[in-house]
């Protein structure tokens, strides 16, 4: 549980190497991959690092493709209004059976 706000990827930053946060800040995220990425390593430490040592390439596309799916469902019209009704994101994603968790499959 966090007891204040944080800055974007400064969980994050805790739990991926040096190399990987660059990449990220360089690699054409938006704010919402910085989010998944501190919430990935606030909630899924491990698996985050399981990620990050299969390279760039799968790293990316995991994030990305997450980053991808949670804007889409953030834009559309249903979030609008549940947002409007005081709904967090969060609460969003998960009302629209967003998965919001870390899979690493081997």
């Amino acid at each position: 549980m966090l007891d204040r706000q944080t800055c974007p990827l400064e969980i994050a930053r805790k739990v991926l190497k040096p190399e990987t946060i660059n990449d990220v800040r360089n690699g054409g995220y938006t704010l919402r991959g910085y989010l998944i990425l501190d919430r990935w390593a606030l909630n899924s430490p491990e698996e985050l690092k399981k990620l990050e040592a299969k390279g760039s390439i799968a790293f990316d596309l995991k994030v990305f493709g997450q980053q991808q799916t949670e804007t889409r469902a953030l834009n559309s019209e249903t979030a609008r209004q549940a947002s409007l009704r005081g709904m967090s994101d969060s609460e969003i994603l998960q009302n629209m059976g967003i998965d919001m968790s870390l899979r690493i499959t081997e």
